[in-house]
């Protein structure tokens, strides 16, 4: 990949990367900046397809954000941080609202429900699109958006009583 095919791409998909990271990673300002940059830079390094076909490369750094994402998340469980770390950090000012409940929905929704719901309707992905990149049964995309769909319902209903 050129530098300049690198910089159109950057420019395309930022702000597509830059959602994925903000609801995997619940919306922790530094963390979905270093996610969107290990993103990118796999991108640039890894990247082995065309850059003209625009919808496999989509499709690539989708799959990649989300599991740059995950790898942070596990790898934020084994760290020990200290208390002083930990205050320091609850006390951040929070990151711009950009989905607001709906984000907050997301993230409390596993790993596959959440992708599955966010390639479906945010990025417009058919099932049997979603069943190749995830490499899941067509059929099983069905039931997991419909499970999604009860359980995002739920969760949003939820916090509608809490703040009413």
């Amino acid at each position: 990949m050129t530098e300049k095919e690198f910089i159109s791409c950057y420019n395309e998909y930022f702000d597509m990367v830059w959602r994925i990271c903000y609801v995997e990673l619940s919306g922790r300002r530094h963390d979905v900046e270093d996610a969107v940059s290990d993103s990118f830079l796999k991108l640039y390094k890894s990247y082995s397809g065309s850059v003209n076909d625009r919808e496999r490369l989509k499709a690539w750094l989708i799959v990649t954000t989300q599991n740059t994402c995950r790898s942070m998340l596990r790898l934020a469980y084994r760290r020990v941080i200290s208390l002083d770390e930990h205050i320091a950090a609850a006390g951040e000012p929070a990151a711009p609202e950009q989905g607001g409940e709906l984000a907050e929905a997301l993230s409390h929704m596993g790993d596959t429900e959440r992708s599955v719901m966010m390639l479906y309707y945010y990025f417009g992905y058919s099932a049997a699109e979603i069943s190749q990149m995830l490499d899941m049964k067509e059929g099983t995309v069905y039931s997991t958006l419909s499970r999604g769909r009860k359980r995002l319902a739920a969760l949003l209903k939820g916090g509608e009583d809490d703040a009413g």
